[in-house]
């Protein structure tokens, strides 16, 4: 082999690359990676959000419970509806007489006059807002009162709500009571 082409041999880069074997493995790979790990995402995020979400109500409860005790007021929950028209808080949100509580709820408590007697009007103390889209919170009561003691009102029953992220699966769901002291007990359930 004359000198001249041993030189231009050498002087070449060696090819580089992926040999056609491992680009087929490589895909094959993450192919089956991406085919186990979706859902499992899917279904982590899903369950991350229940959490948030259920945590998000048990601080609205906590909340209204301390505001009730330390204004030796009562305070309330309830799911609301919005009058995006109005300026003042206390005609901007309204009760909603319903028991789905997924569009978002406020902690209230009535305002009082000099004399101590209820005026009818209301203070909202902190609004809180909707659920992520798909997921309901259901209640079986549409208000939620602590008393100055800390406990519920007189009268009411056990208050019980039930969390359903949207695709809900497994053990995702949130059930959510109230003992008649005031205290939430969480515990997650089967969709």
């Amino acid at each position: 082999m004359p000198i001249a082409t041993r030189v231009a041999a050498a002087a070449r880069p060696a090819q580089r690359g992926f040999t056609l074997i491992e680009m087929l493995t490589t895909v094959a790979v993450v192919a089956v990676t991406t085919t186990v790990g979706v859902p499992a995402l899917t279904g982590f995020v899903a369950g991350n959000r229940a959490a948030s979400e259920v945590n998000t109500l048990i601080g609205a409860l906590n909340y209204a419970r301390s505001e009730a005790v330390s204004s030796a007021r009562q305070v309330s929950l309830c799911p609301y509806t919005e009058n995006p028209a109005a300026s003042d808080p206390a005609a901007r949100y309204t009760c909603a007489s319903a028991t789905t509580w997924q569009q978002g709820w406020i902690v209230f408590r009535t305002v009082v006059d000099e004399a101590g007697s209820a005026t009818g009007d209301r203070e909202v103390l902190r609004v809180f807002a909707p659920l992520a889209p798909g997921d309901t919170l259901t209640g079986n009561v549409s208000t939620v009162t602590y008393l100055p003691t800390g406990f519920l009102a007189a009268g009411s029953s056990s208050p019980q709500f039930a969390l359903i992220p949207q695709a809900c699966t497994a053990d995702q769901r949130r059930d959510v009571s109230l003992s008649l002291q005031g205290q939430a007990h969480v515990a997650s359930a089967q969709c």
